[in-house]
């Protein structure tokens, strides 16, 4: 019996070096999504030709289940995401790599446990209308001090900075 148990051990994990290995992150990677990040996996000939990459958590309230990216090549060996967002910052993440083929369907393999210690942020309407309301508002204090000009403020601010910079590249 003992020698059926260490042989069906021995082929477990002989067919599970046999297949797609996700090697980074590693178990308890701090890993900052606020910046560019590259996982990294070693692949077999058996391998699928393409697979999707897919952030999960099922420790964190509510689970995470993020798609990264789809029809991501496995011979590349790794695949470079810019920032990912819309995720909270917790620990126990795992990165799913989802073959979509005839042969192989669902997750073929599963990265250790990480964490994420920061996110991207979105870039949101409200900050770039801000920053447009500035500069509205700095174009019409200066047009204002050399012409003697209403200052104006809000979206009239945004309007009147547009025409003015019409007018400016006119003259």
């Amino acid at each position: 019996m003992r020698f059926l148990s260490l042989f069906l051990a021995v082929a477990a994990f002989a067919a599970s070096a046999l297949a797609l290995t996700i090697v980074q992150p590693k178990a308890g990677d701090k890993v900052d999504f606020s910046q560019s990040y590259e996982f990294k996996w070693n692949t077999v000939s058996s391998d699928p030709d393409e697979v999707t990459l897919v952030l999960v958590n099922m420790a964190s309230q509510p689970t995470v289940n993020k798609p990264i990216a789809q029809n991501v090549k496995v011979s590349a060996g790794s695949y470079k995401v810019d920032k990912i967002t819309g995720i909270p910052v917790a620990d126990g993440y795992q990165l799913n790599a989802i073959a979509n083929t005839t042969q192989n369907t669902g997750i073929l393999s599963q990265s250790n446990q990480f964490n994420v210690t920061k996110v991207g942020k979105v870039e949101t309407a409200t900050a770039s209308a801000t920053t447009a309301t500035k500069t509205a508002a700095s174009a019409t204090a200066s047009a204002g001090a050399a012409s003697n000009a209403i200052t104006l403020s809000g979206p009239l601010a945004v309007l009147s900075a547009l025409v003015m910079s019409v007018f400016a590249g006119a003259l």
